[in-house]
């Protein structure tokens, strides 16, 4: 008879540990496993979300109209922001899209779910890092950004609910924001433009296209007998080689609206400056040479006594004068010999080393804001201008003319200005 070998106590105890590290490991690598499948589902719907955001944002900041005192700007941003889940504008004039209402919805979860924004998820501010406040409680006529954000919840979570049993859902969010910028670079002479008191741009700021201005004279409030005047863009820290150096180079390219400027005061030094820009250039000491400060097209000066239409000077007409169309068209230069130690370049130089220097921008700024206590003031908005006339002998005001709002449609500082200048404001994404 056989007897049957007996087992070891020990070894009947592992009987089925093999079984419980297998089950243990998959489970483990199941949920490796989920965690990559769930977030990488969670990554793409997010990417949908916020591509709705971003159109969103740049849908409703296109109808943002700060400064304009329009009560339905809001209305409208909202109605554009949400076309891109209701597929439709609330319009009359919108009926042609209605074939095509589908085909503008965004839609999120693998497509599978329309991003129906609501009014009160599209909100306003002032500033980027203001408070954002529904249509209701924002100001229409200052809100400047415009907010989307919406959150999807209720997303079931497959995989990582065998590490945690006890996951539910998750939510996904997206926000964007978007104002409203210059549809080219934002570069600028170091000169502020002084509005009328309680003026806004759709009023052209209380200032007339063809009008001539032109700094205070003597002491006084800061330009409070002016209509321009010297700004700092980075106050208070600017000086004279600050304003000098943007006056011969491209100029300022990073200023925005809302933004503080200060007042340096006056600074006689930037006539030498100035003056590049009509190809008229002082030797020596470290002066702008017209290699490293380009000059414009064209020199050719305008004043009271040259000009005696006294406006205009861009496209005016003044028997045996020239317009600055037609002197930048034939490259004039400035008209006689400056004093000495200036030289002027030859209408061969303009055309040669010469850009369009004269037509450039402007900030508009409340200039009345230097009265009250020192405070500075903030950029509402950007003109057009022309520079007239240089500075070259002692008591020469410089002047300006106003070709109107640079962010114009058909603008001279679009279509006929220094390069990179302010074109159309466009809806631009901004967070």
């Amino acid at each position: 008879m056989l007897l049957k070998p007996r087992q070891h106590p020990a070894a009947r105890r592992e009987r089925g540990a093999v079984a419980i590290i297998l089950g243990l490991t998959l489970a483990v690598l199941i949920g490796f496993a989920g965690l990559a499948i769930d977030l990488g589902r969670f990554f793409v719907i997010k990417t949908e979300l916020q591509n709705a955001m971003d159109a969103c944002a740049l849908a409703a900041a296109s109808q943002l109209r700060p400064g304009q005192n329009n009560p339905t700007a809001l209305t409208k941003a909202i109605a554009y922001g949400r076309v891109f889940s209701t597929g439709g504008i609330d319009d009359p004039a919108t009926a042609p899209l209605e074939g095509n209402i589908a085909a503008i919805r965004n839609r999120a979860n693998f497509q599978s779910t329309v991003i129906d924004i609501a009014a009160n998820q599209i909100t306003f501010s002032d500033t980027l890092g203001g408070t954002y406040e529904e249509a209701g409680s924002a100001d229409y006529n200052t809100a400047a950004f415009a907010k989307c954000t919406f959150p999807l919840t209720g997303l079931p979570i497959f995989f990582m609910r065998v590490l945690n049993p006890v996951l539910g859902t998750q939510t996904v969010s997206a926000m964007a924001a978007a104002t409203l910028a210059p549809s080219a670079s934002a570069c600028a002479i170091p000169v502020a433009v002084c509005k009328a008191p309680g003026s806004t741009a759709a009023s052209n700021f209380g200032l007339t296209v063809g009008q001539w201005m032109s700094p205070p004279e003597g002491a006084g409030s800061p330009y409070g007998t002016g209509n321009f005047g010297w700004i700092d863009f980075t106050p208070p820290g600017g000086g004279a080689s600050e304003l000098a150096d943007l006056l011969t180079g491209p100029g300022q390219c990073s200023t925005t609206i809302g933004t503080e400027v200060g007042e340096p005061g006056a600074i006689s030094s930037l006539d030498v400056a100035w003056n590049s820009r009509f190809g008229l250039y002082k030797p020596g000491g470290g002066n702008p040479q017209v290699g490293s400060a380009p000059p414009d097209v064209t020199g050719y000066s305008y004043t009271t006594t040259n000009w005696t239409l006294g406006a205009n000077a861009y496209t005016g007409t003044v028997a045996g004068q020239f317009n600055y169309g037609n002197a930048a068209a034939n490259y004039r230069p400035y008209q006689t010999d400056p004093p000495n130690p200036y030289s002027r370049l030859t209408a061969t130089q303009h055309n040669n080393l010469g850009r369009f220097r004269r037509v450039v921008v402007a900030p508009v700024v409340n200039c009345e804001t230097w009265n009250t206590g020192g405070a500075n003031p903030v950029v509402d908005g950007w003109a057009c201008v022309l520079m007239l006339n240089p500075m070259l002998a002692v008591g020469d005001v410089p002047g300006l003319e106003f070709l109107g709002l640079s962010t114009s449609a058909g603008s001279p500082c679009s279509t006929n200005g220094e390069p990179g200048t302010f074109g159309p404001l466009v809806p631009q994404l901004v967070q």
